[in-house]
């Protein structure tokens, strides 16, 4: 599940208001987990332990993976490292890092689509120092992309975008963000810092023309500043891997 959220990774923005929230309640409640999760591993000496001693001596690493009422919560960690948290309904999926007390660093709030929605960050004693609500960073919203990808045909079946692809359709996913954080995804373009939406791999119809798409718009007009038709898989140099081979339709 981790995996998921590769495309999380955020600038830090300059938002912040004063945390008032009881530490308690952000706090992972650490002998629950320990209660219902499972032992998945015992660490020792910085090893996988082998002996019943050891069981006694090392650190215990634990998972526990529930689904109640339509929300699916997923938390592994230990004592030692700290934990990590995601809880998964059919609208977003948070996911929260703690401390090795169950204390929160950082908690990111994501759409199922794929996009940032909010990032929160804690101070040492778990109150909140820092909010940011992306939305209210861009003035192409969310409301507005989803408009634009109709009017495009564009794939919006939320489970689409939940589940993993078996196929050779890439797996689709919609992203936002500065263009900085995005170089290696826009190489063509010469941006500065600039808000964008990425559209990655949508089935969808552009200008009467069907086909799997990726495009960016501009965070601030939605204006489109990049649009590719994706080909297919294309064999990697000297034949080594695969990777995605796009055709740019626009800019010409």
């Amino acid at each position: 599940m981790v995996k998921k959220l590769t495309y999380l990774i955020a600038s830090v923005f300059i938002f912040s208001c004063n945390g008032q929230n009881n530490n308690k309640k952000n706090m992972l409640d650490i002998q629950y987990l320990e209660k219902h999760g499972t032992l998945s591993y015992v660490s020792y000496n910085g090893a996988l332990s082998t002996t019943a001693e050891d069981h006694n001596k090392g650190v215990k690493h634990y998972e526990l993976s529930e689904t109640k009422n339509g929300v699916k919560t997923y938390i592994d960690g230990d004592e030692e490292i700290g934990f990590n948290k995601i809880v998964e309904n059919n609208e977003f999926t948070e996911f929260t890092e703690y401390d090795n007390k169950g204390i929160p660093k950082v908690e990111l709030k994501t759409s199922v689509f794929g996009y940032i929605i909010s990032k929160i960050e804690f101070d040492v004693d778990g109150n909140i120092s820092k909010e940011i609500n992306f939305e209210n960073l861009f003035k192409f919203k969310s409301d507005n992309l989803f408009r634009y990808m109709r009017s495009n045909s564009f794939d919006l079946d939320k489970n689409h975008y939940k589940e993993i692809s078996k196929s050779e359709i890439p797996q689709p996913k919609i992203i936002r963000g500065y263009s900085d954080e995005f170089k290696f995804l826009i190489p063509e373009l010469n941006l500065k810092n600039k808000l964008i939406w990425i559209i990655l791999n949508i089935e969808g119809k552009y200008k009467n023309t069907e086909g799997i798409f990726f495009i960016c718009l501009d965070g601030s007009s939605g204006k489109e500043l990049l649009v590719k038709k994706y080909l297919g898989k294309k064999s990697g140099k000297n034949g080594i891997g695969t990777y995605a081979n796009y055709e740019t339709i626009f800019p010409k």
